[in-house]
């Protein structure tokens, strides 16, 4: 309705400063943010990874949150049902280093989704910067190319207390990125099919992923044997 969005403009406006010249009587500003506020956190529906092979990368720096981070991730993954054999679990040395494994593991692991695990702490120099952007818009490109799923579990915080917070602190989810992992890659086999049966099985490339989408056939025609030419 016509009130709805304009409290929704209004609490836009007032908690973003996006329209500087308009002002609103704190009466009704609150009024308008109590509307769209939102408590945080996801809920789940019923999850079964009995059938997912999962690929977990994460970097060896700031080793003491990265792993404990680690451990909630496979231990939720088993409690959704996600066998061992079909956890694939790969450590590189930084963060900057997570795309390049996650590309790796999206080509040869068949994998139905991947989680990636790091935590980048914010120094005196702009390096955090250069970092955090490249890793974000990097796993980003990889999960449309692959069309695997990828849960984004890299921290990228100001200080240490910040990311010991959310690493073994009460803000961590990492529980949650295993449940997001399991939830993508059912949506993902709905959609365009299962890379593998769990592990083993053929491989997959983007020949096959255009045939289920066409229809149509993008192997090579059978050579026909030519007759060789030259000494015999």
């Amino acid at each position: 309705s016509g009130s709805n969005k304009s409290l929704s403009v209004c609490s836009f406006a007032s908690r973003f400063s996006v329209f500087p010249s308009l002002s609103f009587p704190s009466s009704r500003r609150s009024q308008c943010v109590s509307v769209v506020s939102m408590e945080k956190g996801v809920e789940f529906g019923e999850l079964d990874g009995s059938k997912l092979r999962i690929g977990i990368v994460s970097s060896r720096w700031n080793s003491e949150m990265v792993s404990p981070m680690c451990t909630v991730v496979l231990d939720e993954l088993k409690t959704l049902g996600v066998e061992e054999k079909n956890i694939v679990d790969i450590k590189v040395p930084g963060s900057w280093e997570l795309p390049i494994a996650a590309r790796y593991m999206s080509i040869t692991q068949k994998l139905d989704a991947i989680i990636v695990v790091g935590v980048l702490i914010k120094g005196e120099t702009s390096h955090y910067e250069y970092i955090a952007e490249a890793v974000t818009s990097g796993l980003m490109e990889i999960q449309l190319s692959s069309i695997v799923p990828i849960v984004f579990g890299v921290l990228t915080c100001l200080n240490e207390q910040q990311a010991l917070d959310r690493s073994t602190g009460s803000k961590s989810h990492a529980k949650d990125w295993a449940r997001t992992a399991v939830e993508m890659a059912m949506l993902r086999a709905s959609q365009v099919g299962k890379p593998s049966g769990g592990s083993g099985g053929s491989k997959i490339g983007f020949g096959q992923l255009l045939e289920t989408a066409t229809g149509e056939s993008t192997s090579s025609p059978a050579k026909k044997e030519e007759k060789k030419i030259g000494f015999s």
